[in-house]
């Protein structure tokens, strides 16, 4: 859950009703359990938002390229304080050897503040539907996950592809800055983006291969079918 306060003294709702909550609300709400005050701050300014097939953010990235990643719900609340041409300060772990900053607390030009109150998040699948989204341009920076995976593409016009990291491993070539692609999949296109989630991606039409959604379910039994339930060796007896 993602907290947001003010001058780092008032913790407030995340999203867009927490920008406008009294003190007396904000004071209610929780904040993280741990001292985000010793990890290193990251400055700059908001280029795009990094959207996601199922219409929210995982991230910002900067204008000098830096991704700045979230969880979940401090993407949630993200959203809805910063704009991009914004200057933020982002408090989390720098990436080893990455443009990439795992965040824990994000800072507006105005003092406002959204903080992770767990510091553990699960994006759950997003299942997206309708026709086709097409994406052709020239890869602006490879994607990162918040675990620091490469899991796609964000292009010149800041329009994200998203693969399984496996796929992206395989890929990888094609994912670097200058490469043009060209790529299809479902996904969204809202004010915080376009993205999709591939499933035939290539350097140019005509030459795509097929790739194994990002959003695929995990194999075995659909949840609700009668095999769901079964642990596996537990009707064996001997």
């Amino acid at each position: 859950m993602a907290s947001v306060r003010r001058s780092h003294l008032l913790p407030a709702m995340a999203g867009l009703s927490a920008l406008i909550a009294g003190p007396a609300m904000a004071a209610s709400q929780p904040v993280s359990a741990y001292d985000l005050s010793p990890l290193p701050v990251t400055t700059g300014t908001v280029a795009h938002y990094l959207p996601t097939p199922g219409s929210d953010i995982d991230g910002l990235i900067l204008t000098d390229g830096t991704e700045i990643l979230c969880s979940h719900e401090l993407g949630l609340a993200v959203a809805s304080l910063v704009k991009p041409g914004e200057k933020i300060s982002a408090r989390g772990l720098h990436g080893r050897d990455l443009p990439i900053v795992r965040a824990y607390e994000i800072e507006d030009q105005r003092g406002r503040a959204v903080e992770d109150a767990e510091t553990i998040s699960a994006r759950l699948p997003v299942t997206t539907s309708g026709p086709d989204i097409v994406i052709d341009g020239t890869v602006r920076a490879p994607l990162y996950s918040l675990h620091g995976r490469l899991v796609g593409a964000v292009m010149q016009d800041y329009s994200v592809i998203h693969l399984a990291p496996a796929e992206a491993t395989r890929l990888a070539a094609w994912l670097k800055p200058g490469q043009t692609l060209h790529a299809v999949g479902n996904g969204s296109t809202s004010a915080l983006g376009t993205a999709i989630d591939a499933r035939e991606i290539g350097p140019a039409m005509g030459q795509t291969v097929h790739v194994a959604p990002a959003a695929a379910p995990v194999a075995g039994p659909f949840p609700g079918s009668a095999a769901y339930d079964e642990i596996p060796g537990g009707s064996v007896h001997p």
